[in-house]
Order: C-alpha cells, then sequence, then structure tokens
C-alpha cells in the first residue's frame, strides 16, 4: 500500500501532462490548417504567375495575303509593261494595210480624229494624278500612231488646206487646255472618258454597218485593241485601284471593240464584193 500510493500518483501526474499535451495540440491544428491553407493560394497564385514564362511563343501572325498582294501587283505590273511593248506594234498591221493596198476605203477618219484625244486624254489623266507610266504609257504610244495614221490618210486622199489646218489647231488646243487643268478638276477629263471613247469607236462602226464591209480596217490591229482594253482593265483595278470612271471607260473600249470583232465576223473586208 505504501508504494502503490506514489506509483498512483505518478501514473496521474503523467496522464494530466498527456492529456495537457493532447490539448494543446488540438489547439494549435485550426491555426496549423489555417496558415497551409493561407499559403495554398499564395503558392498557387505563384504558380498561375510564372505559368506564363514556361508557355511557348506566340506563332507570328501569317504574311500570306500580304504576300499575295505583292505577287498580284508585280503580276499587274509584268502585263503592263507587256501591254506597252505590244503597243510598239499595235497599229503597225494598219499601217502596214493603208501603205500595202494605197486606199482608205472603209477607214472612218472621224474616228481616226477621236482616237487622239481617246488616248491622250488617258495618257494626261494619269500623268497629272501621278499614277504608275506603266498604266498608261501605250496611249502615248498610240497616240503617235494615230497620228501616223491620219497623216497617211490626207496623203492617200488629201482634204482640203483649211480642214488640216483647224484640225490641227484644234487638237493641240484640246490637250493643252487638258494639261493645265488643275489636278482638282482632273476628274473632269475621266468623266469625259466615255465621251471620247464613243467618238474614237462609233464612227467607224457605223461606217461599217452603212458600206456592208469592213474594208481598210485592220483585224488583227482590232483584236489587238480587245485584248488590250481586257488587261488594261484587270491591270487598273490591282495597280490603281477603285477609280470608277477608269474602269467604266476601259469596259466600254472592250464592249466597243468588241463590236468591231464581230463585225469582222459578220461582214466582208471587200467594200466592192458588198456592194
Amino acid at each position: 500500500m505504501f508504494e502503490a500510493g506514489p506509483l498512483m500518483r505518478g501514473s496521474q501526474i503523467i496522464c494530466a501532462a498527456l492529456a495537457c499535451l493532447a490539448l494543446a495540440g488540438a489547439r494549435e491544428t485550426p491555426a496549423t490548417a489555417a496558415a497551409a491553407v493561407a499559403r495554398r493560394p499564395a503558392l498557387g497564385s505563384s504558380a498561375l504567375r510564372a505559368a506564363p514564362l514556361s508557355r511557348a511563343p506566340a506563332p507570328a501572325p501569317a504574311k500570306a495575303p500580304a504576300a499575295q498582294s505583292a505577287l498580284a501587283k508585280g503580276a499587274s505590273a509584268l502585263f503592263g509593261a507587256g501591254i506597252v511593248l505590244g503597243s510598239l506594234t499595235l497599229k503597225l498591221p494598219q499601217i502596214l494595210l493603208l501603205l500595202r493596198t494605197r486606199s482608205v476605203e472603209g477607214l472612218s477618219l472621224a474616228g481616226c480624229y477621236g482616237e487622239i484625244p481617246m488616248c491622250a486624254s488617258f495618257a494626261i489623266y494619269h500623268a497629272r494624278l501621278g499614277y504608275p507610266l506603266d498604266t498608261y504609257a501605250e496611249n502615248l504610244v498610240i497616240t503617235a500612231q494615230n497620228l501616223l495614221i491620219i497623216a497617211i490618210y490626207w496623203v492617200l486622199k488629201p482634204p482640203s488646206a483649211a480642214h488640216m489646218l483647224g484640225v490641227s489647231t484644234a487638237g493641240v488646243l484640246l490637250h493643252a487646255v487638258l494639261w493645265l487643268l488643275p489636278a482638282r478638276w482632273q476628274s473632269l477629263v475621266a468623266q469625259a472618258q466615255p465621251i471620247a471613247m464613243l467618238w474614237g469607236y462609233l464612227p467607224q462602226i457605223l461606217l461599217n454597218a452603212r458600206l456592208g464591209c469592213t474594208g481598210s480596217l485592220s483585224a488583227v490591229t482590232t483584236a489587238a485593241r480587245f485584248a488590250g482594253c481586257s488587261i488594261r482593265l484587270a491591270t487598273t483595278v490591282l495597280r490603281i485601284g477603285d477609280d470608277p470612271w477608269l474602269l467604266a471607260t476601259y469596259g466600254l473600249a472592250a464592249s466597243l471593240t468588241a463590236a468591231l470583232l464581230a463585225q469582222f465576223a459578220l461582214l466582208p473586208a471587200n467594200c466592192a464584193a458588198a456592194s
């Protein structure tokens, strides 16, 4: 009994100490859990912040549209240069036909006159607005060739001296006025292009219909003109853009040239046979 008392008290003390430790541990657990929970968002947010650094770089934007646009403009420039080179011989078949036959029968002199402002005003309009040379240079070449055709016509079938002087003076004055127009009024030149186009084509179309033949008009030159007008319509869209008056004029030129080609298919070339 003597020894049991101290042992009992010792075991009670140990149990009490263990109970106190357990109670202290239970009190610290919520704080520890809260600290752990508090640490989790911080670790998560830092991981989220660090995540973009480990991402692969975004792919560069595609450059295909820009490359395609540059390729289209380059192709249109080549086509434009081809038209200019082709225009060097555009009227050559017509000139050779006149020199070979020494006849202007079936060739409209009024139409020849109309082709001068039709082509020259094109060149003036483009030059004054600063458009690329390859978009209009053929008009300068064709104007020179048309002047040569008129000179041959006057030699083969001479009009009066007053007629030649009046036409020459009017032509020089007209184109001088067109060139001297201020840039803000150059749109008037473009708006007058359909009128010049009709003047250059309709007299020949009407003369062919009246005579019932195509006469001294060259089919090769007409076919080349149709091809040139069609290609120029496309190159104008690519090189210049949305110029409605130019597009309408080239479209009208292609249509009128197609009408001339249809007359070659329907009418004989020999006016004597047609009569």
